[in-house]
């Protein structure tokens, strides 16, 4: 599943999106999908791979219906780390 924040608090126009199973494809699947650059895509620490959208990708993402959407960054990385969790 993919999820994503409606803006970085800190980053005001971007947004993180990431997969809940951390799946690469998946991500890469959905960023030529919305349209933004190869370099969207960041590996980080592999734990949470992610895209950082901005512009037009951005808005596309926002209203994909199968994008589960969360008004604040915090409120997704507390969904992804309950789910992690949960048996």
């Amino acid at each position: 599943m993919i999820v994503m924040d409606r803006e970085n608090r800190y980053a005001p126009g971007w947004s993180h999106v990431l997969s809940t199973g951390n799946d690469m494809e998946e991500l890469e699947a959905f960023r030529t999908r919305v349209g933004a650059p190869p370099q969207a895509l960041h590996l980080g620490n592999r734990r949470w791979p992610h895209l950082d959208l901005k512009l037009e990708p951005r808005e596309r993402a926002l209203a994909a219906p199968e994008v589960r959407v969360f008004e604040r960054t915090a409120e997704m990385i507390r969904f992804l780390r309950d789910l992690a969790l949960s048996p």
